[in-house]
């Protein structure tokens, strides 16, 4: 995930911002966990303003719910949860790979693809092929934020990419879990890529949906899963 773009002289509440959502996606803080301003200030040895502040950045971030004079609590993931963020993801990864395959002529051109993009595709096809589950989904990410931005409309972009956080510690607290869903990621990465060099939105377009189902199915499956202590991540269930 990216790092904070904030200079070190920048609000402190900025900054805490971006630290608690990685300590979220870290599972420092647990899904669905209330949080207290005295928890919260003492453990980040600031005052309770700017966690105050950097929870309702959160909050609009939908990471966490605010409760009256009580703090906070990590938004919990459900079935309806994961439903909800796929249409979002879907609908606005749409709009990106349109957007990415626009063709000369219509007053954008398509979007030249750094060698990286290749780089994230190639690491996702070879984490596919030797069952490495949680390489093959760091790497899809990467490849998605990657190929979203060659969309131009940085706010989708931004939104699609506040919205992931969440669903990445629910992630990264469950064992990882090998299902035929995963082998279709790359598969449609590449057609998203194609798409984008051959300005093709048509391919582009049903690279997505199939990429966001396969995506979503995988997640619900995940959801049965128990969660797990920290230590145990990384683990793999045999394929």
């Amino acid at each position: 995930m990216d790092r904070s773009p904030y200079p070190i002289n920048a609000p402190t509440y900025l900054r805490l911002r971006d630290q608690i959502r990685t300590d979220i996606e870290g599972g420092c803080w647990r899904l669905g966990q209330h949080l207290t301003l005295h928890e919260l200030s003492a453990h980040y040895n600031v005052s309770n303003v700017p966690v105050r502040e950097a929870l309702l950045q959160l909050q609009g971030d939908g990471m966490v719910d605010m409760r009256m004079n009580k703090g906070a609590v990590v938004r919990a993931v459900d079935a309806r949860f994961i439903e909800e963020f796929f249409d979002i993801r879907e609908a606005l990864q749409t709009l990106l790979i349109v957007r990415a395959c626009r063709p000369a002529g219509t007053g954008l051109t398509v979007s030249p693809v750094p060698a990286r993009v290749h780089g994230l595709l190639a690491a996702a096809e070879d984490a596919a092929r030797e069952v490495r589950v949680g390489e093959l989904l760091a790497a899809d990410e990467a490849l998605q934020d990657e190929l979203g931005r060659l969309g131009g409309n940085d706010q989708a972009h931004r939104l699609q990419a506040s919205r992931g956080r969440l669903l990445e510690a629910f992630r990264r607290a469950r064992l990882e879990l090998w299902a035929a869903e995963l082998e279709v990621l790359p598969v449609q990465g590449r057609a998203m890529l194609e798409a984008i060099t051959h300005a093709d939105p048509a391919t582009g377009i049903e690279a997505v949906r199939r990429h966001v189902a396969a995506s979503r199915t995988y997640m619900l499956r995940l959801l049965k899963q128990p969660e797990v202590l920290p230590r145990q991540a990384g683990q793999q269930t045999p394929r």
